[in-house]
């Protein structure tokens, strides 16, 4: 029965017999430096090396004798951990994104967002989810659906963020580069379009020009970038053997993007019917 016993339990006996063993010579060594003729600070100094000689052979013996044990713990705190992983994979990355925002500020509550096909105005940030006021559909419109988008934070950390709006002060109005395209036929009266269409651009943006020329100078100046030329531009691109696009780009003011894209394309219409 005794052998049955010491084999079930030989490694703490081992353990226990070596601590033993090893803290009366610890006592004795002590008592030795207590009573010799080493100065105080010498004794400290002693007493920690000491110490520290007993604690490490006590954790080299504890390794060694459970050395099987600890292996098989670490690898099941390590599986329970990869499954915590996998299962609250998108819980984490949603934090991530949170402090992703955060600490790099991309965009702040207010600001007209893109997000793979999520666009709007941020109305609240919070730990998991952002909430958009919907912009669209998609880009075609700049008018509000009505709608309230959450969207999970993880996509801050995967996909880009377009932000449409940029403050330099915060008594600003935001102006942006606005594109869009205008399709016409590929014929010999292609130049006549191009001419109708960037007059209506400049005629209903020039009352812009002025106030973006010094939002933009602002914003170079605090980005420390070039400020881009605003004046309305449009280039040629050839879809196809019997259509080109032309590709209008105007400096208008964020909130106005809709309408002053609209006002554009309505007054080239009536022009281009009226002459016709």
């Amino acid at each position: 029965m005794i052998s049955t016993l010491y084999q079930a339990y030989k490694e703490y006996v081992i353990f226990f017999g070596i601590f033993f063993s090893l803290y009366i010579v610890y006592l004795i060594i002590g008592m030795i430096i207590t009573h010799s003729q080493l100065k105080n600070d010498q004794k400290r100094r002693a007493f920690s090396n000491l110490r520290a000689i007993f604690f490490l052979f006590m954790l080299s013996t504890f390794l060694y004798l459970w050395a099987h044990e600890l292996q098989q713990f670490i690898l099941s705190i390590a599986a329970i951990l990869a499954a915590l992983a996998i299962a609250f994979k998108e819980f984490f990355l949603c934090l991530a994104g949170y402090f992703y925002r955060t600490f790099s500020h991309p965009f702040s509550v207010g600001d007209r967002i893109q997000v793979t096909d999520f666009r709007g105005d941020v109305v609240n940030v919070g730990l998991l989810t952002t909430q958009l006021l919907e912009v669209g559909p998609n880009n075609y419109t700049h008018q509000y659906t009505g709608r309230m988008l959450a969207i999970p934070n993880s996509l801050f950390i995967s996909h880009p963020i377009l932000n449409e709006t940029d403050n330099v002060h915060d008594d600003d109005k935001d102006y942006a580069l606005h594109v869009f395209k205008v399709p016409i036929k590929n014929n010999k009266n292609w130049t006549k379009h191009y001419k109708q269409i960037l007059d209506c651009a400049n005629t209903i943006c020039k009352e812009h020009i002025e106030p973006a020329q010094k939002y933009f100078h602002r914003l170079a100046r605090k980005r420390h970038v070039d400020s881009p030329d605003i004046e309305p531009r449009i280039n040629v691109r050839v879809s196809n053997s019997e259509q080109l696009e032309l590709i209008v780009r105007v400096t208008v003011p964020v909130a106005l993007k809709g309408r002053v894209e609209q006002k554009i394309l309505k007054d080239y219409l009536n022009k281009i019917h009226t002459e016709a």
